[in-house]
């Protein structure tokens, strides 16, 4: 079996929801974030203000190639899909998830946010901006799209089941 991965901007509910299909699929769940703040032993914050985005962006690259062999479901960080090469490692695979909503239901979840360097350093119209760019990359790197607008995570984890059971 392929990995299953999640992608989608920041604030989306890729963590929440792969953690609940990983539950009910009996799957490990692998956080990309997590993964790379073990390996550097910092969080993603530090990693970012310590060495720069560019030096990120090679680790999750490099973090995406290892992981996609794994029996598990991946969430990915909301800028994974920024690099050319991510996008064909996701595409490799069958079960790539892009996990949306409208931009004002992930401002409400994201004002405020200090964990999150590109929250931290950008107004809300650039975050906007950002959001905009990026859903044609999610929309490239993905095999289904899925809203979760107004939506529990069980009615997520409904909406995603019928593409991994076929």
């Amino acid at each position: 079996m392929k990995p299953i991965f999640f992608i989608g901007f920041m604030g989306v509910g890729k963590t929440t929801i792969g953690k609940r299909l990983g539950d009910v699929l009996n799957l490990p769940v692998i956080d990309m974030d997590q993964y790379i703040e073990r390996i550097e032993q910092k969080a993603i914050k530090d990693i970012f203000h310590q060495h720069g985005e560019a030096y990120f962006r090679d680790l999750e690259t490099k973090v995406l190639f290892e992981l996609q062999s794994e029996e598990a479901i991946i969430t990915t960080g909301g800028g994974v899909v920024e690099r050319k090469a991510n996008r064909d490692i996701l595409r490799q695979n069958g079960s790539v998830f892009h996990l949306t909503c409208s931009f004002d239901a992930l401002w409400d979840r994201l004002e405020g946010d200090e964990d999150r360097p590109l929250v931290q350093n950008n107004s809300k119209d650039k975050l906007l901006a950002l959001f905009e760019r990026r859903f044609p990359l999610y929309e490239k790197g993905s095999s289904v799209t899925i809203q979760t607008d107004y939506k529990s995570v069980d009615e997520v984890v409904q909406a995603i089941l019928p593409y991994i059971e076929s």
